[in-house]
């Protein structure tokens, strides 16, 4: 269900599942590492006018394609608004979560993530979005994610170290410049050892679901995205499929 992606941020304490592409030795299974949040910080901007890489206002001409954007600080173009450089900060793992209103009404916003990579949200039996076609499946505009009131429907989670790249489509006869509402919450967290006797037992009710908790997947789209050995090695974690967890 597509609701307020107010209603699906974490508050300090909460019990969560971090979905991952692949368990551990486990190609092709979805695998999980289980935490609680230590420190959560609200991170709003609102309006964000689309720039480009030189920090100029970007102007979309009537039925015109952008290229693929970061998402950058209008004050210091070098910087992106949605990357964190460090995997761990303050002594903890930290993470984004949010989502991403837009207007005007009839701008298109093609997500990638990370940059670079092809555009989930397509059915699986079509050919991949094209962006600069303006194909009318897999973007994020006003209806289905209002600038006011973000919504899920592209709830995104974003580790550190990673880029998220948009490409915007204009289907009106007039020109528009994209603007954005920036609605995210950093969260910085603990994570339990399922090998830990006195840890395994929270992780085993996370995972049969006998404790709240949020189940969140790390990107957004058809697959969550890999995990990979750095970020691994520097959070100390390995995820598991969620019948090990309930084990």
């Amino acid at each position: 269900m597509i609701r307020s992606i107010y209603d699906r941020m974490l508050e300090p304490n909460y019990l969560f599942a971090l979905e991952w592409r692949d368990a551990v030795d486990r190609p092709g299974s979805s695998g999980y590492i289980f935490g609680r949040t230590i420190r959560v910080q609200h991170k709003f901007w609102k309006p964000y006018a689309v720039i480009d890489g030189s920090g100029t206002a970007v102007d979309i001409a009537a039925t015109s394609a952008q290229a693929e954007l970061r998402v950058r600080d209008s004050r210091n173009a070098e910087n992106d608004i949605l990357y964190l450089d460090e995997e761990v900060k303050g002594g903890y793992p930290w993470f984004l979560h949010g989502a991403i209103g837009i207007k005007p009404e009839p701008v298109r916003a093609y997500l990638r993530f990370p940059e670079g990579r092809d555009i989930p949200g397509k059915f699986p039996n079509v050919d991949p979005i094209r962006p600069s076609q303006g194909d009318s499946l897999g973007y994020l505009d006003a209806f289905n994610s209002p600038y006011n009131n973000p919504s899920t429907m592209f709830e995104m989670v974003i580790p550190p170290k990673q880029h998220l790249g948009i490409e915007y489509y204009n289907t009106d006869s007039l020109a528009h410049q994209p603007v954005l509402n920036l609605a995210f919450a950093l969260y910085w967290v603990q994570f339990f050892d399922p090998a830990d006797p006195k840890q395994k037992t929270i992780v085993r009710k996370i995972a049969s679901r006998e404790v709240p908790a949020a189940y969140l997947s790390v990107g957004f789209g058809d697959t969550p995205m890999e995990m990979g050995s750095p970020l691994q090695k520097s959070w100390n974690v390995k995820p598991i499929t969620l019948m090990e967890a309930m084990q």
